[in-house]
């Protein structure tokens, strides 16, 4: 019964990790570029590449993250998988493993440091892609996906992998801070990365509406 019960585990996470990816990743896409004045010859290319340079990149940035974070306090890195093996049939695994870090302070930094990646990437989508209308469309669409929808995919995945028992990131932090300080500042976190998504959504479409009339 066990490897059927673990092979079932891994067939829900895998539906619900291709949901996320649907509502986060490809969704925004979609509302971007179909709302959007571009033709479809544009617009088609970009909603097929954007979300492969995600998958691309989403593994690298948050491992590299915890290898800044590491080298930042002292530790060092002694082993290192930056892409899953998907030639192999692997897609979700990646990770460093750490030397070094003796204090419990040093850990947190460690741990904590992607979603302190993702907290300065959405200030700065915040604030710069309301300029959208002086990007060329694919890259407004990339930078769109790396400073918006890759941190909230981040937090929306470690989430819930959190709230369903995972021991990730989020149980790690949860340990050094309390439950509590986890829940508020992914709550936090995440209530910004929507409010981002959702302005330069709703500007695009607004600032294409106007451009049409």
């Amino acid at each position: 019964m066990a490897p059927r019960y673990k092979e079932a585990r891994l067939y829900n996470s895998m539906l619900l990790v291709t949901l996320e990816i649907l509502v986060v990743i490809v969704a925004p896409l979609l509302i971007l570029y179909l709302t959007g004045r571009w033709p479809m010859r544009i617009a088609i290319p970009c909603l097929l590449v954007i979300p492969v340079l995600w998958y691309l990149t989403y593994s690298p940035i948050h491992e590299l993250s915890h290898v800044l974070g590491t080298y930042l306090v002292g530790g060092s890195v002694t082993e290192l998988k930056l892409i899953p093996s998907f030639w192999q049939g692997e897609f979700g695994r990646a990770w460093i493993t750490p030397q070094g870090l003796r204090a419990p302070w040093q850990q947190l930094v460690m741990t904590s440091s992607p979603y302190v990646l993702d907290g300065l990437s959405v200030a700065v989508g915040f604030f710069a892609l309301h300029r959208r209308h002086l990007i060329r469309p694919f890259a407004l669409g990339v930078a769109f996906m790396l400073l918006c929808l890759r941190p909230a995919f981040d937090v929306a995945c470690e989430t819930v992998a959190f709230a369903l028992g995972g021991q990730g990131d989020l149980y790690h932090i949860a340990q050094a801070t309390g439950y509590p300080m986890v829940w508020l500042s992914v709550a936090l976190l995440f209530g910004f990365s929507l409010l981002t998504i959702a302005r330069v959504l709703v500007e695009s479409a607004s600032r294409d509406g106007r451009t049409a009339t």
